[in-house]
């Protein structure tokens, strides 16, 4: 359910793509710092964009600096890092364990479970610095469960769901700005869960796994609905975006929100296309 909010190298200038890369490096330094290396491995790019949000709304004290990695290790690369960058890696954190188990109760993934086992001492310290967050993060999961075990298909309870945890996971600090935060998370949250169900709904209807969206999957502009419906989400998330004092990476942030968030919705489509060209 990650891996949605990113930006492409093409759709920024080459200074934003370094400094959007710069916080990728810097979250990733960050995680094995703090957690463990192999805390590293569960990067994403949805905690790159809270980083370059919160640092844009909060501006605190950035370091910088240039290294090699397992991953790059030719070339140096440049990375920053700060206060929020410290946060971005413990919400990683938790809800890389989540993203794990969830793969192990869906399809007995051994290698998962494993994977989630390795996370626990890392989880246990996030929680201890951060236990609202993560109490959201149980919470709201566990609802989301209940839905899925009583097989209610309704997009909106469930997608609310994960609109609520990260709701809770926007908001840093409890100020003045966080309700505008919460409201982009909120539909921030909703428009992943329900990209990510779209996106796995023909997957789930064949393994009979549970989506929100297979009875919705029968209308013949199923597609074409679902698009709309994310718009109308998006535009919501966009709206309290603008209405926050940001100044820098604002063109990172736009691009991320404006467009990077469709690529996968495209690239779906255009493989959907392709299938029904062949056939």
């Amino acid at each position: 359910m990650f891996g949605y909010v990113l930006a492409l190298e093409d759709q920024l200038t080459p200074e934003s793509w370094q400094r959007y890369r710069g916080a990728y490096c810097g979250l990733c330094r960050t995680l094995g710092t703090r957690f463990g290396q192999r805390t590293r491995l569960t990067l994403t790019y949805d905690m790159t964009f809270l980083v370059l949000l919160l640092s844009s709304l909060y501006e605190p004290q950035e370091q910088c600096g240039t290294g090699r990695c397992l991953m790059h290790p030719v070339h140096a690369r440049a990375y920053w890092h700060n206060a929020v960058t410290d946060y971005a890696a413990a919400m990683n954190v938790l809800l890389a364990r989540e993203k794990l188990l969830d793969d192990w109760r869906d399809d007995k993934n051994l290698a998962a479970r494993a994977g989630s086992g390795l996370l626990q001492q890392a989880c246990a310290r996030a929680e201890a610095q951060y236990p609202r967050q993560c109490a959201a993060i149980r919470r709201e999961l566990e609802a989301l469960s209940a839905l899925e075990r009583q097989g209610r298909e309704d997009p909106d309870a469930a997608a609310n769901c994960f609109g609520r945890l990260m709701a809770e996971l926007f908001c840093w600090k409890d100020d003045r700005w966080a309700p505008q935060l919460s409201r982009m998370g909120m539909a921030l949250g909703r428009f992943i869960y329900l990209m990510d169900a779209w996106e796995d709904v023909e997957a789930d209807i064949k393994k009979n796994r549970y989506n929100p969206l297979k009875a919705q999957a029968a209308r013949p502009d199923f597609d074409t609905w679902m698009g709309e419906v994310l718009m109308v989400i998006l535009g919501d998330c966009a709206e309290a975006m603008e209405q926050l004092p940001l100044v820098q990476d604002t063109e990172i942030l736009r691009t991320i929100l404006y467009a990077g968030v469709w690529n996968r919705y495209a690239r779906k489509l255009k493989q959907k296309e392709r299938g029904s060209t062949d056939a």
